[in-house]
């Protein structure tokens, strides 16, 4: 058997890989990165694909990319894309080119990764998700659509880090409502070999299912079980209004920090359980429950500094756009002649014009960082400036490293930030 894989560098897309490759199972994956997947995947046939582009969307796109394949595994998903016309190409427009093509290559056995509580919700991603579900049960194909409800892992993402981070937050453990939301979790794993079982057994034709591990929890019991795991002393819970957590979302959408979005928080407030039983019925996986799941693996030194560094990742980035939007408003607004002096010998009778261009771009940087915008190549432009204001200030005053107010000596704590910033952005 030879499987076509979509989305396959995403959290569950990965686990669908790995569990392929463990059963002797070809798998052919479809990527934006194909190097870095490569990398990561050493001997895997990988193709590059923006699901988002318009090429995606042609049917003979699709053509060579099933030539050989048996069956489909489309992981593909986008929770809260920069424009919503991203999230209809990724979950509907590309999905249904690829189903035709999959009628015309005579392949007809695909497997929907889809999201609990689409059926629901009325955000953009469900909407653009349950339309890529009906188009695809809506064709003759031997499809199976599976829901899962929370997915964690040994690692995380997305929400599942989310939880993590809320678990360790220090003196109190923040919730949101009363905390007696139910959840249902899945491991990725334990999703992966389902998806094989369905695929060897041929089973789960024309079902929708909804992955789930037996042993139903609360938030707050979810929290708790996460902050035993991480050795943490229980501490009180924090209530938080949905009112609030809506105002939060909204920033979240405004300054993409993600995945606190409107749209994590809609689908929280949606259906966060599944169906265990069925799911084991059709696969004949018994998901492990949470207690299990972390009593298989104790937590190490890398899932507490993630946990951690998580809600940190926010707070330094926002920190540095103020760091720049201030400094950038104090070099526009200042008076020429305090610093006239420092920069005639750069640019004599133009020292006014030097600073506001410098202002200038420190407002732009900020702007940057403030909406979230190609963020690893704007820690190496920040990088660069604060290097580049260093050396140029050490050479036309150096007597500011000696400043009492460490003019220049502050620099250096600045550059250990970004290269901390560099590193929290770089996700996978």
């Amino acid at each position: 058997m030879h499987v076509l894989v979509i989305g396959a560098s995403g959290f569950i897309g990965s686990a669908v890989v790995a569990a392929l490759r463990r059963a002797d199972i070809g798998a052919r994956c479809v990527v934006r990165d194909a190097g870095a997947f490569a990398r990561r995947f050493p001997g895997c046939d990988v193709r590059a694909l923006d699901l988002a582009g318009a090429a995606a969307r042609r049917v003979d796109c699709w053509t060579g990319l099933l030539d050989g394949v048996d069956a489909v595994v489309n992981a593909a998903g986008v929770l809260q894309p920069r424009r919503r016309a991203d999230a209809w190409a990724v979950h509907h427009r590309a999905p249904e080119a690829l189903f035709r093509a999959c009628e015309r290559a005579g392949v007809r056995r695909l497997i929907q990764i889809s999201a609990i509580g689409v059926a629901e919700a009325e955000t953009t991603f469900a909407r653009s998700k349950r339309a890529g579900d009906e188009a695809l049960m809506a064709r003759g194909l031997d499809w199976t659509v599976l829901r899962p409800a929370v997915v964690v892992g040994d690692g995380s993402y997305g929400g599942t880090s989310l939880l993590r981070a809320l678990a360790v937050f220090p003196l109190v453990t923040p919730m949101l409502g009363d905390g007696r939301t139910a959840m249902d979790i899945v491991h990725r794993d334990d999703l992966a070999a389902g998806i094989v079982s369905l695929l060897r057994k041929g089973a789960g034709v024309r079902a929708v299912l909804e992955p789930a591990a037996p042993g139903r929890l609360t938030l707050l019991e979810m929290l708790a079980a996460y902050r035993a795991w991480f050795g943490l002393r229980p501490v009180p819970a924090l209530r938080v209004p949905l009112r609030l957590a809506a105002i939060l979302a909204r920033l979240g959408d405004a300054f993409r920090l993600h995945p606190v979005t409107t749209t994590a928080l809609a689908q929280f407030r949606a259906r966060l359980t599944g169906d265990a039983a069925a799911f084991e019925a059709a696969t004949g996986v018994k998901a492990r429950s949470l207690e299990d799941i972390l009593a298989a693996r104790p937590c190490e030194s890398q899932d507490l500094w993630h946990a951690r560094l998580y809600l940190l990742r926010p707070a330094v980035r926002l920190t540095l756009a103020l760091l720049w939007a201030v400094s950038g408003l104090v070099g526009i607004l200042a008076d020429p002649g305090l610093y006239a002096p420092l920069l005639e010998p750069l640019a004599p009778g133009r020292a006014a014009a030097v600073g506001i261009g410098f202002g200038a771009f420190d407002l732009a940087v900020a702007a940057a960082l403030l909406l979230g915008w190609r963020l690893k190549l704007m820690a190496w432009v920040q990088g660069a400036a604060i290097f580049g204001y260093t050396i140029g200030l050490t050479l036309l005053a150096p007597a500011l490293w000696g400043d009492l107010y460490g003019g220049l000596l502050k620099n250096l704590p600045i550059l250990a930030l970004l290269m901390v910033h560099r590193v929290l952005e770089e996700e996978r």
